[in-house]
């Protein structure tokens, strides 16, 4: 399947990003949104962002990502500024046009320190691109959910209104995908 082999492709270069340099910055200098993936001026690609790619890589314990998907103008940066004790001024960005704030997947640069049964975890919140919006095509909406599904530990589908068929597909076309994924790698998947 194109999407998982784009989804390897993508952890992998994140890892050798990860190992290949450290970052000296402080973290106040992290208390902001980055983006990770950005969209192409046509929006029909995706590629990495550096300034993202570093907020993550200056992380040093277990991470574990929190994506909400959903689509365009449903609430989903307003959701994980709520989930963050943060205003919608001082976290992700929160449009109040008919235009999409968020391009592409965004993560918040400063994680959630957890301990889990003894392990310190950090969990990390990523915004994403809405679907559905004007300009853009199902196969970009796809590789936007794509990544987000095999990215995240916990993935919220934030729904406006009442769930619809096409909600559904959307599901269990996240659900192949990560299955697809983890079974390659041989990791246990619940």
């Amino acid at each position: 399947m194109e999407a998982s082999l784009q989804v390897l492709a993508f952890w992998v270069v994140i890892l050798v990003w990860s190992f290949a340099s450290a970052s000296s910055s402080g973290p106040e200098d992290f208390r902001r949104a980055f983006p990770i993936v950005e969209p192409d001026s046509e929006h029909t690609k995706l590629r990495l962002a550096r300034e993202g790619l570093e907020a993550i890589q200056r992380i040093t314990t277990p991470i574990a990502a929190v994506a909400v998907i959903g689509p365009y103008r449903s609430g989903k940066s307003f959701l994980l500024n709520q989930l963050l004790s943060l205003s919608c001024d001082e976290g992700f960005g929160v449009g109040h046009m008919r235009d999409t704030k968020t391009k592409g997947i965004w993560v918040w640069g400063t994680p959630v320190e957890l301990d889990i049964d003894g392990t310190k975890v950090s969990v990390l919140y990523l915004d994403t691109e809405g679907f559905e919006s004007v300009g853009k095509s199902n196969v970009y909406d796809d590789r936007i959910f794509a990544l987000a599904t095999v990215m995240s530990s916990v993935l919220i589908y934030n729904l406006p209104e009442t769930i619809r068929e096409a909600d559904i597909s959307r599901l269990s076309f996240a659900v192949e995908i990560a299955e697809e994924f983890y079974g390659r790698f041989n990791f246990e998947f619940c």
